[in-house]
């Protein structure tokens, strides 16, 4: 495989000069793969890109690339990317650090995981073995860790520990090549969010390895004083057009109108002196009605049941489906009405479907009524 590593850097001349002789080492102890390094030069008044240039003559596997105008980590990155494999016909592209905070001597654990058919190689500081910096204060050391954890919450990623880090090696074919880079939503430090999303849902291999990150000792920081903010911008805009995220919102919005129906109908039929079954019950029951019919017209219409057979069958299967969720709020009503009354009945039924009632039903719908086709096999 042709791996290219690319490196954006701005005013590092004395880091540039001592890492590609650093990564010269680095790459001669890996044998099977062929190794080039890309720095995309901020054209720096340092000097750094002629830096580059000079050291060309003495390595083969050097490539530059000079902005002419300095716009940003991720547009770097873009365009680092987009060099490597339209010029340099890449089969991975790694991200990589050029500050030493990356140690060059872990590159090789990264490269080696592409003989196990990894799509997606992420340098993690979250798990076994990893860490960060014991040199940073408590309060960066805080914002690193809550920070990721937060980014990795709300991108619904638990199976990848590190979704900030900027160490990284991607497959090209069949992933990197299909990313258009004139959508990334980021300049900056939240292109990497962007780009392990995307990743991720086209269906990448993903393989964690611990990394230690170090502290930077010299060189300009690239620090970015509103980078968690820029994060939390682009995984809105990410999740905002997430069409997973916008099932489960009509999915709410059909639940909600659901519950507007169950909460009417459990008035009228105490209101009626119902036993307590069967006010729950029936409500429940009409409710279920209520959420298969604009379930079906509206949160899964690209899997919408048709045909009159077809439906009655699938509403038999949601029926018993949702025994589930009908045993879980009748008990958990029965339950509170001889704890505290038929009074608190319009407390307990919106705790219960939220809480309880909600995600059994999700999970339900999505694997077994709404369970999407496999694709026969080529």
């Amino acid at each position: 495989m042709r791996i290219v590593v690319v490196i954006p850097t701005y005013n590092e001349r004395v880091n540039t000069e001592k890492m590609i002789d650093t990564l010269a080492g680095v790459f001669s102890q890996i044998k099977n793969h062929e190794m080039n390094l890309l720095y995309v030069d901020g054209n720096s008044p340092d000097g750094t890109g002629d830096a580059v240039k000079k050291k060309q003559e003495q390595y083969k596997w050097l490539h530059l690339v000079v902005e002419t105008k300095k716009e940003g980590l991720g547009m770097a990155y873009a365009k680092g990317m987009q060099y490597a494999m339209d010029q340099l016909k890449a089969d991975y592209i790694m991200e990589f650090d050029g500050d030493f905070q990356h140690r060059p001597q872990d590159l090789p654990l990264l490269v080696r995981e592409i003989d196990n058919n990894y799509d997606y190689i992420i340098g993690s500081r979250y798990i076994p073995g990893g860490s960060i910096p014991s040199e940073w204060g408590f309060d960066r050391k805080l914002l690193s860790v809550v920070g990721n954890l937060v980014a990795r919450t709300l991108l619904i990623l638990p199976h990848v520990h590190d979704v900030t880090t900027g160490f990284k090696l991607a497959r090209v074919k069949g992933f990197m090549d299909q990313f258009d880079f004139s959508t990334l939503l980021s300049k900056s430090f939240a292109y990497k969010v962007h780009l392990l999303f995307y990743m991720v849902n086209k269906g990448a291999r993903v393989k964690e390895v611990p990394i230690r990150f170090m502290a930077r000792t010299s060189g300009e920081s690239k620090i970015i004083k509103n980078e968690m903010k820029e994060t939390l911008r682009v995984i809105f805009l990410l999740q905002l057009h997430n069409p997973k995220i916008q099932k489960f919102f009509k999915f709410g919005v059909v639940g909600f109108l659901g519950y507007i129906v169950n909460a009417g109908f459990l008035y009228l039929f105490t209101k009626l002196n119902f036993p307590g079954w069967g006010a729950w019950g029936l409500s429940t029951e009409l409710a279920i009605l209520s959420n298969f019919t604009w379930n079906n017209l509206w949160t899964f219409k690209d899997q919408q049941i048709m045909g009159l057979g077809q439906i009655l069958w699938k509403l038999i299967q949601f029926n018993l489906t949702s025994v589930g969720g009908l045993v879980i709020q009748v008990v958990v009503g029965v339950a509170t009405d001889r704890l505290f009354g038929p009074g608190y009945r319009q407390i307990v039924l919106p705790l219960s479907i939220g809480f309880l009632v909600m995600p059994y039903n999700y999970l339900m719908y999505t694997l077994v009524i709404w369970r999407k086709k496999a694709s026969n096999p080529k």
